[in-house]
């Protein structure tokens, strides 16, 4: 299936709009804090952290941390914070290997690059359509402007460009093809039943 077709089977549906900014070496730089508890994160942990993603030049982009959004203008508001199950395709490589071995508690500041983040940028994931085509795609007569994101079962979709008969439409992460930085603090670690039983099947 060409990527023309999946992204208007993806816009079926999928028209909720909205604008701005989307936001292991385990590089440190001298920010940790140690956590409190003895409970460490291991694969197969769901845990929940309150994490800052910033460019490499320190720009924020996204946060979890209320105090942190407030002061950044290009922030209209923090997100939730991150649960997921460590080691598992929930999370980027960088942050599912950056997080073995902390406590609750404790912040790490985390360096990855692409390929341990948001992954290269790819030109295949671009793609130019009529304006036509989107509307009779997302049932609507509007058009989208540049900048404006879609959101789709495979993740937000960037309007690049925009002209009188023409949209493009660019599938990478905003991210794609860049270092980016994590500022991350585990707020709670719930063990993998498994782990819990030195590796033994829980009982029946």
């Amino acid at each position: 299936m060409s990527l023309k077709k999946l992204v208007l089977i993806l816009l079926i549906g999928s028209v909720v709009l909205f604008s701005g900014c989307a936001g292991m070496n385990d590089n440190t730089n001298g920010n940790d804090t140690t956590g409190t508890g003895e409970n460490v994160v291991e694969n197969g942990d769901i845990v929940t952290l309150d994490y800052t993603l910033m460019y490499e030049n320190g720009t924020v982009v996204e946060t979890s941390v209320d105090d942190i959004a407030e002061e950044n203008d290009n922030i209209e508001q923090s997100r939730e914070p991150l649960e997921f199950e460590v080691g598992s395709q929930q999370m980027i490589a960088g942050i599912n290997e950056g997080v073995l071995g902390m406590s609750e508690g404790e912040q790490k500041t985390l360096t990855l690059p692409p390929e341990e983040a948001f992954g290269p940028y790819r030109e295949d994931l671009v793609q130019s359509m009529t304006i036509e085509e989107y509307q009779n795609a997302t049932n609507s007569n509007t058009t989208p402007e540049q900048g404006e994101q879609i959101m789709t079962q495979m993740g937000p979709i960037t309007v690049s460009d925009v002209n009188e008969t023409h949209i493009t439409l660019d599938a990478n992460s905003p991210f794609a093809g860049k270092t980016v930085v994590f500022d991350i603090t585990i707020n709670s670690i719930k063990k993998d039943e498994n782990t819990q039983n030195n590796g033994e099947p829980p009982e029946q």
